[in-house]
């Protein structure tokens, strides 16, 4: 059985241009990933897979073992996870076997580290039953609190529950964007990379699972790593 983790790092960002490898606390985005998977014990190999020679060059900097996966220019467009794992596994077939566990990283949580890639893996590894394993934060923004316009008057707002006290409200949790586990036979029966009826999860802290999508997450990730709270692993 194998355990091989994926990197997508596509080049064309719209919201953040070259996200991927901005400069953040002296080294590119990507470089952050890179780095926390490579220190994992768990991991047999890392596929590196984007449309840019030049991402390429970046990330086999911090790791000289990567393997790199050219998208075609179909795969290079902004499209579903799956279809770029699926044709890695087409491509990579050497690299697999029937139990093999494929790990998706993506380099806009930079501050996931390699314990939080290892228990995410270590979880599925001693759970048959469950095809899944994802990195997740704890939600704070509890859909009993949320505000919504009245259908027949948009004047008048209204709170989706009377539900005050925090304590009594389910605890709930978002993924976080950082790992992905998968076992190899869901993903290439059900094109699938999350398994909704069996699943597991691993909680990582608010900071931790800061995701960037916006310019202002990345301002938040400069801060962050400028007040010295997290550095890279």
């Amino acid at each position: 059985m194998s355990v091989i983790a994926i990197i997508p790092a596509r080049s064309g960002s719209k919201s953040v241009p070259n996200k991927n490898i901005r400069v953040l606390g002296d080294i590119p985005l990507l470089g952050w990933v890179v780095k926390a998977a490579s220190k994992s014990n768990l991991i047999d190999k890392i596929i590196f897979s984007s449309d840019s020679d030049e991402y390429f060059r970046i990330a086999k900097s911090f790791n000289d073992k990567l393997i790199f996966h050219k998208r075609s220019t179909e795969l290079s467009e902004d499209v579903a996870s799956e279809f770029v794992l699926l044709n890695v596994l087409e491509n990579f077939k050497e690299f697999f076997d029937d139990n093999s566990i494929i790990v998706m990283l993506q380099a806009t949580t930079p501050f996931i580290s390699t314990h939080n890639i290892d228990a995410c893996i270590s979880k599925l590894l001693k759970n048959n039953n469950a095809n899944t394993c994802i990195t997740v934060k704890q939600v704070s923004e509890f859909p009993e609190w949320m505000i919504t316009q009245d259908i027949n008057d948009n004047k008048i707002c209204k709170m989706s529950s009377e539900e005050s006290i925090r304590q009594n409200i389910k605890t709930r949790w978002i993924p976080n964007g950082g790992a992905y586990a998968v076992r190899k036979s869901f993903l290439e029966q059900n094109k699938l990379l999350i398994d909704k009826n069996s699943l597991l999860i691993h909680e990582m802290s608010k900071i931790q699972s800061l995701d960037i999508d916006e310019e202002e997450d990345f301002e938040l990730c400069k801060a962050i790593v400028k007040s010295e709270t997290i550095s890279p692993e």
